[in-house]
Protein backbone atom coordinates (compact mmCIF):
# COMPACT_ATOMS: atom_id res chain seq x y z
CA UNK A 1 0.00 0.00 0.00
CA UNK A 2 2.71 2.24 1.03
CA UNK A 3 4.34 1.87 -2.36
CA UNK A 4 1.35 2.73 -4.02
CA UNK A 5 1.06 6.00 -2.69
CA UNK A 6 5.21 6.19 -4.37
CA UNK A 7 3.55 5.85 -7.54
CA UNK A 8 0.55 8.06 -7.31
CA UNK A 9 2.70 10.89 -6.30
CA UNK A 10 5.18 9.55 -9.35
CA UNK A 11 2.46 10.23 -11.74
CA UNK A 12 1.25 13.43 -9.94
CA UNK A 13 4.33 14.95 -10.39
CA UNK A 14 5.01 13.93 -13.96
CA UNK A 15 1.80 15.26 -14.64
CA UNK A 16 2.20 19.12 -13.32
CA UNK A 17 5.10 19.41 -16.50
CA UNK A 18 3.25 17.49 -19.03
CA UNK A 19 0.99 20.63 -20.14
CA UNK A 20 4.10 22.57 -20.65
CA UNK A 21 5.90 19.96 -22.59
CA UNK A 22 2.37 19.59 -24.49
CA UNK A 23 2.77 23.94 -25.28
CA UNK A 24 6.08 24.08 -26.14
CA UNK A 25 5.93 20.97 -28.32
CA UNK A 26 2.41 23.07 -30.06
CA UNK A 27 4.14 26.53 -29.94
CA UNK A 28 7.16 25.24 -30.95
CA UNK A 29 7.54 27.83 -33.54
CA UNK A 30 6.42 30.80 -32.47
CA UNK A 31 9.63 32.31 -30.46
CA UNK A 32 7.75 34.85 -29.40
CA UNK A 33 5.82 32.67 -27.00
CA UNK A 34 8.58 30.31 -26.04
CA UNK A 35 10.49 33.46 -24.98
CA UNK A 36 8.60 33.88 -21.91
CA UNK A 37 9.33 29.99 -20.64
CA UNK A 38 12.87 30.05 -18.99
CA UNK A 39 15.17 27.50 -20.38
CA UNK A 40 17.62 28.12 -17.30
CA UNK A 41 14.66 26.73 -14.96
CA UNK A 42 14.35 23.37 -17.09
CA UNK A 43 18.10 23.17 -17.21
CA UNK A 44 18.01 22.70 -13.58
CA UNK A 45 15.01 20.28 -13.60
CA UNK A 46 17.15 18.50 -16.28
CA UNK A 47 20.09 18.06 -13.87
CA UNK A 48 17.51 17.53 -10.79
CA UNK A 49 15.57 14.82 -12.07
CA UNK A 50 18.74 12.73 -13.12
CA UNK A 51 20.51 13.39 -10.00
CA UNK A 52 16.85 11.85 -8.97
CA UNK A 53 17.19 8.69 -11.25
CA UNK A 54 20.36 7.69 -9.57
CA UNK A 55 19.23 8.58 -6.11
CA UNK A 56 16.31 6.33 -7.00
CA UNK A 57 18.38 3.36 -8.46
CA UNK A 58 20.72 3.12 -5.61
CA UNK A 59 18.32 2.99 -3.03
CA UNK A 60 16.14 0.81 -5.23
CA UNK A 61 13.09 2.78 -4.61
CA UNK A 62 10.81 2.33 -7.83
CA UNK A 63 8.91 5.15 -7.46
CA UNK A 64 11.45 7.85 -7.20
CA UNK A 65 12.70 6.15 -10.03
CA UNK A 66 9.44 6.32 -12.06
CA UNK A 67 9.49 10.05 -10.81
CA UNK A 68 12.31 11.12 -11.66
CA UNK A 69 12.06 9.22 -15.49
CA UNK A 70 9.23 10.74 -16.09
CA UNK A 71 9.69 14.25 -14.89
CA UNK A 72 13.28 13.98 -16.72
CA UNK A 73 11.93 12.94 -20.01
CA UNK A 74 9.06 16.30 -19.88
CA UNK A 75 11.85 18.39 -18.58
CA UNK A 76 14.73 17.32 -21.42
CA UNK A 77 11.65 18.10 -24.11
CA UNK A 78 10.78 21.20 -23.21
CA UNK A 79 14.69 22.62 -22.84
CA UNK A 80 15.69 20.97 -26.11
CA UNK A 81 12.27 22.40 -27.70
CA UNK A 82 13.48 25.80 -26.13
CA UNK A 83 16.99 25.58 -27.27
CA UNK A 84 15.55 24.81 -30.86
CA UNK A 85 13.40 27.65 -31.57
CA UNK A 86 16.19 29.38 -29.78
CA UNK A 87 18.84 28.79 -32.01
CA UNK A 88 16.47 29.01 -35.39
CA UNK A 89 15.81 32.57 -34.20
CA UNK A 90 19.34 33.72 -34.49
Amino acid sequence: MFEAIGYVGAVGSASMWAPQAVRVVRLRRDVEALAAISASAYAIAVGFNALLVVYGSGAHAVPVVVAGVLNLACATLIFGMLQRARRRAT
